[in-house]
Formats: C-alpha cells, structure tokens, sequence
C-alpha cells in the first residue's frame, strides 16, 4: 500500500502535464502513486507517452475511447492503492510543500476528508489569487467531526482540493457521477461531506487551479453545457433534499443549497437569455425542470441571517450582473418557479451595468481614420518609426499621425529598438483619462489633414482576458470619425505566434514566464483565426479590413512603402534605415524566461534583462524552438478557419505547402542544456540589478485579494397603525 494515491485525468493537456507531475515530486513523497489517465487514446497513443518521458513510477491507464473527466478519475480510483486519494487536474500543480503538509494533516488526523484552500492563477501569468469561498471558509486549521459540526464543508469548492481516506470511499460506495462530463466535482463534493465522520482543514493553499483557454472557468457556455448545468442543480439540490428528508440534516441545509442554486441561476449559467428568448425544444425541456427543481420553496429576509449564506451571497453587491438587491432576488425567484423566465430576464437586466459614457467628445469630425492593427511581430515598430520620422511629410500630403497618445521613447524597456507607436492611447483608455482622448479630438479638429492616422501593437488585444469589452470600449472612443477602416500585416502564424512569446519572454512581460507550449494553448485559438480577431473592428467601422503579407513585403525589402499603399497613401517616401527590434534566438530567450519567472518588480526584471542582453554571445541561427508536429498543429488551426475571409481582405498562403514543406524539411533538434555559463550570467544579471529596498523586507506579500461589498439592508421606517397609537396612548 501507498501513503498517497494522486490521479492525474488527461485529455490533451500536454503543455502542462510535465509541470503538474513535477509539482508532485517536488513534495519529496517517497511512498506515492501517480496515475495518469489518458482518456484521449485516439490522439495520445502509449508510444506518445513514452516519447514525452514522464518519470519512470508514473503509471499511465488507457481508455478504450473517450468517455469524460468523470470517467477518469473513477479508472483511477479503481486503480488506487494509497491510503488516501487525490486528484489533480493536468493543467494545475501543487504549491511548494503544499501537498507534503496536506498529506502530513491528513496521516495526523486520520480524517475521512482533509481540505486545503486552492490559488486561481490569473489567465496566462504565474500570479495567483485565492479561491474566495476558501478564503471565506477555510483558512484556519482544524478538525471537526463531520458536517454537522462544521457546516461551511457544504461550500467546498472542488474534490481536487481535498485528500480523501480510500477505506471511507470504498466504504460509501463513493464515486464520480460518469452522466456529469463537466461539473463533476460540486455533487462528488456533497456526496463525500454527508457520508463523512471526520474534516480536517490544513488552512493554507495546497494548489494552484490554473485559468487558461480552454478550461472551464473561461469557457463560454452552449446549450449542452446549459444541460450539463441544470442536471448538476438537479442532483445536487436532490442529494441535500434526501438527507434532510431521511433526518441525517436540518432543514437549513436545504435552504442553503436552495439558495445557492437560485444565485447560480441568476449569477454563472447565463441561461436566463436563452430561456427568455430561444423558444426551441432543447430550452423549453430545460425551463420545466428548473421549475421542477425550484418547486414551491421560498425564502423569507431572514435567510440573510443565515451565518453561511451571509459569506456566499452576492446580493447588495456590485457584480458583473450589475446591483441586485433582496426585492430583485425574490422576483427573480418568484418568475424562475413560475416559468416566466422573460420577465426573469428583464428584472436582472434593469441590475445590469449601464454601460460607461463615451471616453471623448463625440462631436462628429468630418474626418477619415485609418487604424494600424499591428500583430505582433509583423513589422510594427519598423513602421511606427517611419511614420514617426514621415509625420511632418504626410501632414503636408494630408494624412496626420497624432502626436497624442503616440509615444516616442525609443528603446525603453529591456531591449534597443523598441517603440510603442500609440500606446498611450490605450493606457489612458484603461486609467480611465479621459483628457487624452480629449486632446486626440482636439489635435484632429485642429489639423487640415482629412486622413488620420493611428498606429498600434496592442489594439487587437489578442490576449485581452476580456476582449469583447475592451474592443467594444476602444471602438466607442474612436466614435468620432465619419468613416473608419483598419488595416492589418499579417505573418505566417506558426513563426508569429512563437516570435510573439520570444517577445513577451524578453520584455519581462508576466506572461513570458510560461512556457511556449503552455502560450500555444492560450494563443493559438484566437491568433489563427482572423475573422475572430477583425470582425469586431468591421462591425463597429462598417468596411473590410485590409491585409498586407508580411513574407511578400519582406522578401522585396519593400515593408514600407507596402505599408503607405495599405492605408491607400501611395506617396514616394523613402524607408529610413530604422533601430532593428529582433526577436531573441532560441538559447537567449530560454535563459530571458528564466530570468523573468524569478520575479522581482517589473522594471527591475527589464533591467535584469537589458543586463543579460548585453552580455550574452549573440546567437547564431533562429532555429525553432517547435517541432515540425507543433508547428504543423498551429498551420491546421489556422487551415481550418475560414480561407475566403483572408483571402478577400488581401491575404492568401498557401499554407498546405507550408505544412508539406515541414515534412520534408531538415532534422530539427530540440534546444540544448543550460552551460554553467549561461546560468552564471543570469545570476551575475540579476545580481547587477539589485537596489536597497530588495531586501528591506523578509515577509512574503499575500496574494491580492478581492474586495466585497456587504449588504447592509436599509433603515426602513416603521408606522404603527391607528388602533396601536391609541392603545399606548391609554397605557
């Protein structure tokens, strides 16, 4: 028997699946069980995982065929042979020591379950915040004889942030529901906390739940995850009535899941839309069983009262929903158990944000804009420092590049060559300053030019968490133009998306800590596929974008005056011998990412690299550091997408000869080890850039944390009526 069985599902998380092993070994268990289970058999073959060189205890178990995360972690269970079980997803990973005190808890107190607050890192970046419902609940250590004396276990969020007594599942017949193929995790969760004796809590994160594409907590949701939804409503809100029924629980237990499912209802599904608006069959189903599942149950204002609830309840609060107050909540209610989900739907649309006032006057100029869109590394600073150098000439041509917003400081940041073109608009943008935008309409009104101008890197927030609000906040401030068109240079994806992350790496940028595989995942979906990236500039502007391929350009030495041509400025103006912005090769970028994943302040980690740069033997060669396989995924993605839309906008490869091209190409070989040399001048790099205040301090800064607003209910007015002032008056 093992001390500890962890169980690893895996679908196509290779990108993270080293990491996540890693995380366990790190721990220094020397009595543990590892199993992976590859539920994806069709793509991932036993020949796929020796190639990919787990360590050698790692056991991996095959299904036949798909059959969901479910699934997987019952093969594991099944599997298990260590005295307590855990699971862990394959794109997360332990913290350091997180999962060795975990288990250490769970051996001392030999509880049935042993729980562990959780980090959610932030979408592509190391930086981590705690859960809130664990740092609500669970951040003091202690043991507690079951549910009942310790009611917050009901709001638990996840099985992978518990260890689990294998004798006490098997016991309980306790296994995952293989019906629910995605959000297992909250009915395992009560089914486990009502069969058990005993809870310990460790009280400090055992594990970081990682946000990235892909995964549930960006996901959009679709009519069969709406399904998959209701039904998990239904089971749990069904397991939690059975034991209040049986007598095992008092009927508050039941009132709080009631809430709870209402609050996901209004709050996470988004189904209130469909429901109000999608007359099918599928949603019809949907809305009788939420009625059923509702039934006659209602809540009275003392279920605010409720010292559980009191923690988990988002009414009174500024939400993305917008303010719903207790009178809101209760309508919404009243209509979700009547079926009038129309009327639902209009009460938390009268909640929801209003959306903010134009950033700029919106007086109308009678002026043409033309917006640079520039991908990254596509060219754009080459660009940006003519049309800096050119601004006086195409003033007098009639085309103005705003000197608001357009910041000129060459080089800044770790690497010579820089230039950020108009990214002082979109930092203003951000802050919320509106007199920049301000002086923008005013510098436009002033100038006789009637084309203007805006060059950008960053306008296409390509790796914008929330990019439908930034575009949509963007496209509102550049309102003022009577026509508008964007124009774009487009590179081959698969050599833009890796010089993208070069870039990201060598500026010291947070997301530069992650590997280039795990950027892939989070990149590559929206990189590849154009018509996602500029539809919503062809919306709000009303005209196509324009294309220019940026391999064609290149390969005449003609990037500039394509350029002019592009944005319909057909002039004669010669390139200027412009400050180069190369993107590292393969060995100096992997030794920038390691510089940038030990931290420390942004700018002290761009001087660290600025260091590093000019130290460093510059490379020779800019082999990939993808293999053909890889290189050939991305190139499918991007085949995959609608062609006519490039192809109509300007852009038109031949990627099926590019794919063809990397069959029959030379030998690739993956990168070289570290020298001592190379890790010496990371650390030298490091060393020159220290400053007084490093050390000033040996605490470690907890994580940042949200806010909350609490309801405080108003002070209402009371009045008595006629008969009782006449009773104590004769008192």
């Amino acid at each position: 028997m093992a001390d500890l069985t962890l169980i690893i599902p895996f679908y196509n998380e290779e990108a993270y699946l080293h990491m996540a092993v890693q995380s366990i070994k790190a721990q220094g268990l020397d009595n543990t069980q590892i199993l992976v289970v590859n539920d994806n058999p069709e793509t991932y073959s036993q020949d796929w995982f020796d190639g990919y060189s787990l360590p050698r205890d790692v056991t991996v178990l095959h299904h036949a065929h798909n059959r969901g995360l479910s699934a997987a972690r019952n093969t594991g269970l099944a599997a298990a042979i260590g005295e307590f079980v855990g699971f862990l997803d394959a794109d997360d990973y332990y913290t350091t020591d997180g999962l060795a005190q975990q288990l250490h808890m769970a051996q001392e107190t030999h509880a049935d379950i042993t729980h562990a607050p959780c980090y959610l890192s932030n979408f592509g970046t190391p930086a981590v915040q705690m859960l809130l419902r664990d740092r609500l609940f669970f951040t003091t250590a202690k043991s507690s004889k079951g549910l009942l004396s310790s009611e917050e276990a009901q709001f638990i969020t996840s099985s992978w942030s518990s260890l689990y007594r294998r004798d006490f599942l098997l016991a309980n017949d306790l296994a995952f529901d293989e019906e629910q193929q995605k959000f297992e995790d909250r009915l395992f969760v009560l089914q486990t906390i009502t069969a058990a004796k005993s809870i310990s809590y460790l009280g400090t994160p055992a594990r970081v739940w990682r946000r990235r594409a892909g995964s549930i907590s960006v996901t959009k949701t679709d009519p069969y995850i709406h399904q998959l939804q209701v039904q998990l409503l239904e089971k749990c809100l069904g397991h939690i009535r059975r034991e209040v029924a049986s007598g095992a629980l008092p009927p508050r237990f039941e009132k709080r899941e009631l809430f709870n499912s209402v609050g996901r209802l209004i709050w996470d599904m988004d189904i209130l839309p469909a429901l109000a608006h999608n007359p099918d069959a599928h949603y019809s189903d949907l809305g009788q069983r939420i009625q059923t599942l509702l039934g006659d149950d209602s809540f009275g204002h003392e279920i605010f009262d409720d010292p559980m609830l009191t923690h988990i309840s988002r009414i009174g609060m500024k939400t993305k929903k917008g303010f719903i107050s207790r009178e809101m909540f209760f309508a919404v209610h009243k209509y979700l158990r009547e079926g009038a989900f129309t009327q639902a739907f209009e009460v938390l649309t009268a909640a929801a944000p209003k959306p903010a006032k134009p950033m700029v006057p919106m007086t109308p100029l009678r002026k043409t804009l033309v917006l640079h869109l520039g991908m990254h590394k596509t060219g754009t600073t080459f660009i940006q420092h003519n049309l800096h150098h050119h601004r006086d000439a195409l003033l007098r041509r009639g085309v103005l590049v705003p000197r608001t917003g357009f910041d000129d400081q060459i080089g800044r940041g770790s690497r010579v060559g820089s230039f950020p073109g108009h990214q002082g608009l979109l930092h203003a943008l951000r802050r919320g300053e509106m007199e920049v935008w301000q002086e923008l309409h005013r510098e436009i009104a002033q100038s006789p030019a009637s084309k203007v101008l805006i060059s950008c890197e960053n306008m296409l927030y390509p790796m914008h968490e929330n990019r439908d609000a930034a575009l949509a906040k963007l496209t509102s401030a550049l309102g003022f133009f009577e026509a508008a068109e964007a124009v774009a240079v487009i590179r081959r994806p698969d050599v833009q998306i890796e010089a993208f992350w070069r870039e990201l790496v060598s500026n010291g940028n947070p997301m530069g800590a992650r590997s280039l595989g795990e950027f892939i995942n989070d990149a590559a979906p929206r990189l590849t596929d154009l018509e996602g990236l500029f539809a919503p500039f062809e919306a709000a502007f009303g005209t196509p974008v324009r294309l220019l391929d940026y391999a064609d350009a290149t390969a005449q030495d003609k990037l500039w005056p394509a350029f002019l041509k592009l944005v319909g400025t057909d002039l004669s103006m010669p390139a200027i011998a412009a400050p180069r912005y190369p993107t590292p090769d393969r060995r100096t970028t992997q030794l920038a990412q390691l510089a940038t994943a030990m931290g420390g302040p942004m700018a002290q980690r761009q001087a660290v690299l600025a260091t590093l740069y000019q130290s460093m033997p510059k490379g020779t060669g800019d082999e990939s550091g993808l293999s053909p396989a890889a290189r050939q995924k991305i190139l499918r993605s991007f085949e995959a997408h609608d062609p006519s839309f490039s192809a109509s906008r300007g852009y038109a490869p031949d990627v099926a000869q590019w794919i063809d091209a990397l069959d029959q190409g030379g030998e690739w070989t993956p990168s070289d080890s570290f020298t001592t040399a190379d890790i010496e001048a990371v650390i030298n790099a490091r060393l020159f850039a220290e400053t007084p205040q490093d050390y000033a301090s040996n605490t470690v800064q907890s994580p940042v944390v949200e806010t909350r607003k609490i309801y405080v209910p108003r002070r209402r007015r009371i009045r008595l009526r006629p008969w009782v002032r006449r009773l104590l008056r004769l008192r």
